[in-house]
């Protein structure tokens, strides 16, 4: 149940074809200062807001993945209470990380990315096999999402100064370390990220 901001078929075409995409979860409202702050969510935003940059300059792909829940529906809402409820401000990406024109949003309803949304039609159709994951939570979201990734196939790097957990700097580096052991996931620190999008590696045609 994806609702992505397509940018007009121009710019589709720019960034089409190009392998790596950066993914943005849930840097809501209610996760960074809301009803379910996480400490260290403040924190990772200036890394991510420079790794938008650098990723809409290249004109790579930068798409946002964003919890947005039924209230009385969704399951999730049973085991942490309301949270991301749609159409409220605490759904909605904070003000210093606002997608821009070109940019994508896809909505969930649950953990992954991935789960019942068109985050992998979108990933396919801009020929993306390369995944920089920003965001939180590392042993929640950010983790699932990059279990379904490996399983479809992608490649993923988890950005460690760009994720954050409700577990704090030990339950963050956890995380870290099991999507690099169970998945394969690179392990970079925001600044080392751009020099590895200068390889120009590509998604198998």
């Amino acid at each position: 149940m994806g609702e992505s901001l397509y940018p007009n078929l121009e710019n589709l075409n720019q960034v089409s074809g190009l392998a790596t995409a950066l993914l943005v979860i849930d840097m809501l409202n209610d996760f960074v200062s809301g009803r379910m702050k996480c400490g260290d969510a403040a924190k990772i935003i200036p890394k991510i807001k420079a790794l938008t940059e650098v990723f809409r300059n290249k004109g790579l792909p930068v798409i946002y993945i964003c919890d947005t829940h039924y209230p009385g529906v969704d399951r999730e809402l049973e085991l942490w209470g309301d949270h991301a409820i749609a159409g409220t401000w605490g759904a909605e990406v904070v003000d210093e990380l606002k997608p821009q024109e070109r940019d994508f949003l896809v909505r969930k309803r649950r953990y992954s990315g991935f789960f019942q949304t068109d985050l992998d039609l979108l990933l396919r159709e801009l020929k993306v096999d390369r995944l920089a994951l920003t965001g939180i939570d590392t042993n929640i979201c950010v983790r699932h999402t990059a279990a379904d990734a490996f399983f479809k196939g992608y490649r993923v790097a988890v950005v460690k100064d760009a994720v954050a957990s409700w577990d704090g700097v030990e339950g963050n580096e956890k995380g870290i370390n099991y999507m690099s052991e169970i998945y394969g996931a690179e392990t970079l620190e925001a600044e080392e990220v751009e020099p590895g999008l200068e390889k120009g590696d590509r998604a198998n045609p």
